[in-house]
């Protein structure tokens, strides 16, 4: 039996002893006090799952961790084979943090489940070039996707008759509307090295040690304690306590627990 529905039916059995004593016994206030103490914890954990405020800190909690960890690992990566993830960087600062060209997204799903996927930026830098006399700029804004995909571009001249570049020190002067396909923009080793080096971060063990350094548990548990604290209210003698408003009692204590910054 799930948990949350386990907790539900003990907090309906509940609200019959919170009721209090029946006419013409001796009115005594423990079992009504008892039930509606056990009531409140109840109902706090079987709301837990739903609760709004808890599920944005745990997506958020764990994605920020994993984004951040994704991050500096890349980096790495990239410092130590710049062949072959200098395309998801902007052009010469390969592992530089402000200059990638990448991002994580997460995915909504159902109760606290998600998913995260990735996209590439567009560049915004311009292409380098050893001519110094070129004065015109060129700004390869797919650089990271191309590459990543191993797609050959065509080059055609758009408001010159011919394409004017360097190879290997000499200026070559193309025929006049001529195009050049370049086969591997990246070079060989970049084609889909970013998606081996994400399929290794997340099917291994770094995605598992990113989500425990999250501090998602101590967190948890802080808040989770300040929402069972029992209301003062139901501390006081009673002889009778209504369900209805020990459920929107939870409730505001679920969402003051677990919402606002960390």
């Amino acid at each position: 039996m799930d948990s949350s529905v386990a907790l539900i039916q003990t907090a309906s059995g509940l609200e019959r002893l919170m009721a209090g004593s029946v006419p013409g016994v001796i009115k005594d206030s423990t079992v009504a006090q008892i039930s509606a103490f056990l009531y409140y914890e109840a109902t706090v954990l079987s709301k837990l799952t739903t609760n709004e405020s808890f599920k944005n800190l745990f997506k958020t909690t764990i994605f920020n961790q994993i984004e951040k960890d994704f991050g500096l690992y890349m980096d790495s990566q990239a410092r130590t084979k710049p062949r072959s993830l200098h395309h998801v960087y902007e052009w010469n600062k390969t592992g530089i943090p402000s200059s990638r060209l990448f991002n994580l997204y997460a995915i909504e799903m159902e109760g606290l489940s998600f998913r995260i996927n990735y996209n590439f930026k567009l560049s915004k830098s311009s292409v380098p070039t050893k001519n110094k006399k070129q004065k015109k700029k060129y700004v390869f804004g797919n650089k990271a996707d191309v590459m990543e995909a191993g797609m050959p571009i065509v080059i055609r001249p758009r408001s010159a008759e011919r394409l004017v570049f360097e190879m290997d020190g000499e200026t070559v002067f193309m025929p006049k509307g001529t195009s050049v396909t370049v086969r591997k923009p990246g070079g060989a080793q970049a084609s889909h090295q970013f998606s081996l080096s994400y399929g290794r971060f997340f099917g291994g063990q770094l995605v598992n040690s990113s989500i425990k350094s999250s501090g998602l548990q101590r967190i948890f548990n802080l808040k989770m304690a300040r929402a069972l604290g029992v209301p003062m209210n139901i501390k006081k003698v009673q002889y009778s306590f209504t369900p209805g408003k020990i459920r929107i009692q939870a409730d505001a204590s679920l969402d003051a627990a677990f919402g606002g910054s960390l």
